[in-house]
């Protein structure tokens, strides 16, 4: 449960992220455009809430997971750094070590290779970037949001083993 809590939170807080900044970015473009004289005006609508209110509360909840992690562990003799760092799994666990261990290497092997293929989409921005301007931020916050779906799949696989 709590590795699903987790996921969702952090694949929550990147595309959030990604969308408030892009909303930004396409609003200071757009004033640039004015500033240059390539526009003579334009309607700016303010973004909803919903996205700022979702990121904050998405920040929050993850700190407050990671501060009962701690008031946890903090009771063992024996604790390491990455006792703390984790909240996803009992750290007591031998066998739940040994699965997160394996689900990270599977992510870090996804976000190489979807790195590769993200970084490489960059050559046509030139040809559309004003056109779509959220395509480098959606692109971006992607690449995290592959790595914690491909650690929560591998993780649910090993366990049910």
């Amino acid at each position: 449960m709590k590795v699903t809590l987790t996921t969702i939170l952090r694949v929550l807080l990147f595309v959030v992220m990604a969308t408030m900044v892009s909303y930004m970015v396409t609003l200071r473009q757009k004033v640039m455009l004015m500033e240059r004289g390539y526009e003579d005006g334009f309607d700016v609508a303010i973004g909803p809430l919903i996205y700022g209110t979702l990121f904050l509360i998405t920040v929050f909840t993850l700190i407050a997971l990671n501060l009962v992690q701690i008031w946890k562990i903090r009771k063992k003799k024996a604790i390491r750094i990455e006792d703390y760092l984790l909240p996803e799994y009992d750290v007591s666990d031998e066998r739940a070590r040994d699965i997160t261990g394996r689900s990270v290497k599977f992510a870090f092997v996804a976000i190489l290779v979807y790195s590769f293929l993200a970084l490489s989409s960059y050559i046509y921005i030139p040809e559309y970037f004003l056109d779509y301007m959220w395509y480098p931020m959606a692109v971006t916050a992607s690449i995290p949001v592959v790595g914690l779906l491909v650690y929560y799949a591998s993780y649910q696989v090993l366990v049910r083993r």
